[in-house]
Order: structure tokens, then C-alpha cells, then sequence
């Protein structure tokens, strides 16, 4: 997963984009000490492949950090990132905690793992998600985080 502002992206071969999971048949997303539905909402579309309704969850100017990556600002960059790099990714979220922020914001943290399409289903990643949320409950940062140590990630490449 990556995503480079300095690469050209129109020389970038990606997969065919992945329909959207009908709504009727998207898993109900439930995450302890988690209520928030923004928060839900995310993790649910993410799941689903809905990246146009999961991008309305951003702010215009809001970020996204994957792991090893520099931020992607605006909802346009987002939105390409996902539908490049995020297709058909399973987030198995585990629990989280929510706490005020400064600036009227809310910042919520939550812990799990992620089955991708390149190590298999197989493979759970443990991640954090650390979103900054404003007071309207938009998505104004989320930042992920690989929970792995150097020896798991060998192995990851050793496959």
C-alpha cells in the first residue's frame, strides 16, 4: 500500500475497480468501546468496497496516512488511493477507546487486524487506526498504523 504524490499516476497500472458489496448483503460492523458511526461507517464501507460513500466521510481537505507513507490531503487523492490500493481488504476491527482533542476535535484509536489480497486471506496485519474526527463527526485525519514487529514482517516477504 502506497501511495507517492511525486509519481505520475497516470503511468500506474491498477486492477480493475471491484463492484461495491450489495448493501443487503455488507457485514454489520461492531467494534468494543466504539460507538461512534463515522468511526463504523468506515470500516463498514472500507469492507464493502464503497469507496464513493466512504470518501463523503472526509472532510475536503482531510488526510489519510497509510503505514510508511507520507499523508494524502483532499478528498480527490483519497479517494484514488482507495480505489488503487484498497480493494477487497478485510478489516477485522477488535476494540478502540475515544478521548476529546484539543480544538474541538475527537480523536478515537482502534486496534485489529487487516486481511489484504496480497498475503492472502490467511494473513491478519495488526493495525491501529488513529482518527481525528471534527465536530460534526467528518473525518479530518485518520493515520494507519502497522502493528508488526521486523521478524513478522520477514516473514511476510519470505512468502
Amino acid at each position: 500500500m502506497g501511495f507517492d504524490p511525486n509519481v505520475d499516476d497516470s503511468k500506474i497500472v491498477a486492477e480493475p475497480i471491484v463492484a461495491p458489496t450489495p448493501v443487503e448483503e455488507r457485514e454489520e460492523i461492531f467494534i468494543p468501546g466504539v460507538l461512534n458511526q463515522t468511526i463504523l461507517s468506515y470500516m463498514q464501507l472500507l469492507n464493502a468496497n464503497d469507496f464513493d460513500q466512504l470518501i463523503d466521510l472526509f472532510l475536503d481537505d482531510g488526510a489519510l496516512q497509510p503505514p510508511f507513507q507520507r499523508p494524502i490531503v483532499g478528498r480527490e487523492a483519497i479517494l484514488k488511493f482507495f480505489k488503487r490500493d484498497c480493494q477487497n481488504l478485510k478489516l477485522m476491527p477488535q476494540g478502540g477507546f475515544g478521548e476529546p482533542a484539543e480544538g474541538g476535535f475527537n480523536q478515537i484509536k482502534v486496534t485489529g487486524k487487516v486481511q489484504t489480497p496480497w498475503f492472502g486471506r490467511e494473513v491478519g496485519m495488526n493495525v491501529a487506526w488513529r482518527f481525528l474526527l471534527d465536530e460534526n463527526d467528518k473525518i479530518y485525519f485518520v493515520a494507519i498504523d502497522l502493528l508488526a514487529s521486523p521478524a513478522e514482517l520477514l516473514k511476510l516477504g519470505a512468502k
